[in-house]
């Protein structure tokens, strides 16, 4: 969140990383407490080490993503072009291992944007490498967490299969309750109401 410290609004910047959170720990809760709870009883102990493993990496990539600095130039205090009496020209002309390369001024940070680098209109700052800014974690994507948030995509994806394989499993196994829509809404409880006396005789 490094990124977003400054320009984006408070009322608003953290709703949509609040809701990602949310969604994803809501979501991975109600699956270790009924699908996978019951596929570790009937199946093997795995498969709830195998899911803990793939949300502890889904989280930590996540919160790197989120948290860390994605590569922020600071801003300069003053024109770099100090030398000359009128502003200093929108693009400037340099050579780098024996290349020709342009660069433009940024004149919200005053100083001429190295190759690669973007000024992100959402959180104010220039980013190295700068890819796009996500409102989903709370950050710009950056060279610095790049990384981070392509195996948090990577992590996820293999996480929403999973849950979704293991769910339909746990589904088909408990098909004959679910045959009328009567059953379909009482069958949450039912479990609920069971797992609670059996946490009370255990």
């Amino acid at each position: 969140m490094a990124c977003c410290k400054r320009k984006c609004k408070p009322s608003t910047q953290y709703i949509p990383v609040t809701f990602a959170y949310s969604l994803l720990l809501g979501c991975t809760a109600l699956f270790f407490a009924f699908p996978c709870r019951y596929l570790t009883e009937q199946y093997n102990v795995g498969i709830a080490v195998y899911e803990g493993i793939v949300t502890l990496f889904v989280l930590a990539n996540f919160i790197l993503a989120t948290c860390m600095d994605p590569g922020i130039y600071p801003k300069s205090p003053g024109d770099e072009d100090k030398d000359d009496d009128f502003k200093a020209p929108l693009y400037k002309t340099v050579e780098i291992q024996g290349i020709q390369v342009r660069m433009k001024w940024c004149t919200t940070c005053n100083f001429y944007r190295p190759p690669r680098c973007s000024h992100c209109s959402v959180c104010n700052n220039c980013i190295e490498k700068f890819d796009h800014h996500c409102p989903w974690v709370n950050n710009c994507v950056g060279k610095r967490n790049y990384r981070y948030f392509f195996q948090f995509l990577l992590s996820l994806t293999v996480h929403i299969f999973s849950v979704f394989v293991f769910t339909l499993l746990y589904v088909l196994d408990h098909k004959n309750n679910l045959k009328t829509p009567g059953n379909i809404i009482r069958y949450p409880f039912k479990v609920l109401s069971y797992r609670s006396t059996s946490a009370e005789l255990f």
